[in-house]
């Protein structure tokens, strides 16, 4: 099996790129993982794995490795991949420093659209959908007696205007609160936050484009929480409206979406329920590395079979 050098952002460890490599590791990888940020974390200096022939480097930020690193590691043999969760068009020029790196790519998997037409459009032949996911609660606990309840809260940066609005509606007619706006709230305190909301509200940076959206979704139901989300075409292929949780399609009806739930508990907890449940089982990190894995595998990237835990283990 080829050896992954995973070149990523790994601290702090709420990153993605964390959970991407425990999924990896326990399904029998041979992963090592480099800060991008720091320069002289690299394979082959201080005493780490240099590149083989064949090993991988793979990577969710491109944009932030140089391209004449890029080439190196082609020309030592290795494979490039990338998995990231941006949206890339038309936003403060990201593909600008994108577009000359995924052209050097292997393969490129991304979450911003089911739709590879504007890559293929730009010279990546090699682009494929791969979407966001979530690493839930394997177990929901009650959150400790005292912790804040609100009628509907929003998770993450109010960073747009769409966002702000969206906020200042609901604040005028309901008891609001905006969680992690500051420092990132994940794992248990996460799970606390969401349970004890009665709604937790999403929105995409965009919603007008088929398969793209927010991994909010994903995240607020893994943390058990119930999720009123902004409609994208597509969604319904993953989650499924009154049954794992809500949609609504603008503020008016966001609003009328959020009245109607509040008075409907028994209905919402439902939801809550199973839309956890899905997530548990089919859109976690360990779900979509399968994916990934199987993918690499039929482009001849990736040969033969990963081992398992238990094979890794026994195998030292």
């Amino acid at each position: 099996m080829p050896r992954f050098h995973y070149i990523s952002c790994f601290n702090p460890p709420w990153h993605n790129e964390t959970n991407v490599y425990n999924a990896m590791t326990l399904q029998g990888c041979d992963v090592r993982c480099y800060e991008v940020t720091n320069q002289h974390d690299r394979p082959g200096t201080r005493g780490r794995p240099a590149i083989k022939p064949g090993d991988i480097v793979f990577t969710a930020t491109p944009h932030r490795i140089l391209l004449s690193e890029l080439r190196t590691y082609k020309n030592q043999g290795a494979k490039l991949v990338t998995w990231y969760w941006d949206w890339l068009w038309s936003l403060q020029n990201r593909e600008a420093a994108y577009l000359p790196r995924l052209l050097l790519m292997d393969a490129v998997f991304s979450t911003d659209g089911s739709s590879s037409a504007e890559y293929i459009r730009r010279g990546v032949q090699c682009r494929q959908y791969l979407p966001q996911c979530a690493a839930p609660e394997p177990r929901l606990r009650l959150p400790p007696s005292g912790t804040k309840k609100h009628d509907v809260i929003f998770v993450g940066a109010l960073w747009t205007q769409d966002r702000q609005e969206l906020a200042r509606r609901l604040s005028l007619r309901w008891d609001f609160a905006n969680v992690g706006a500051g420092p990132r709230v994940w794992g248990r305190p996460l799970s606390n936050a969401c349970q004890s909301s009665s709604i937790c509200i999403g929105t995409n940076f965009r919603n007008d484009e088929p398969g793209y959206w927010s991994d909010r979704c994903y995240v607020v139901m893994g943390a058990g929480g119930f999720y009123l989300g902004q409609y994208v075409q597509e969604l319904e292929q993953t989650f499924t409206g009154r049954v794992h949780c809500g949609f609504f399609d603008g503020l008016k009806d966001m609003e009328e979406q959020v009245e109607w739930w509040l008075a409907h508990p028994a209905e919402r907890e439902a939801c809550r329920l199973r839309g956890h449940a899905l997530v548990q089982e089919q859109h976690t990190y360990t779900n979509r590395v399968t994916v990934l894995l199987a993918k690499l595998r039929s482009l001849g990237i990736l040969g033969g079979r990963a081992m398992n835990h238990s094979e890794r283990t026994r195998s030292g």
